[in-house]
């Protein structure tokens, strides 16, 4: 198989999966706290995210940025 049709894959997986887990730690707390203005302007700083609900996000944004490469490296021809 070609690399790039790997990488053609992979990108949507990655970009799907992070928004994906950012947003189930959104849901979690905003569960928890009951605080749903504090998800919608999460550049505020209002959330209080605990470990686990940080993990999730975390997580979520590093797979987001992995997606994003793999997308510049498709878009730019590296492979």
């Amino acid at each position: 198989m070609n690399p790039v049709d790997v990488f053609s894959v992979v990108e949507p997986v990655l970009l799907l999966s992070g928004l994906g887990m950012v947003l189930f730690a959104y849901f979690q707390y905003a569960r928890r706290t009951r605080d749903f203005r504090a998800v919608v302007r999460f550049w505020e700083r209002r959330l209080a995210l605990s470990r686990g609900e940080h993990a999730w996000q975390r997580a979520g944004i590093v797979m987001l940025l992995l997606g994003i490469v793999v997308r510049y490296v498709l878009v730019l021809g590296l492979i």
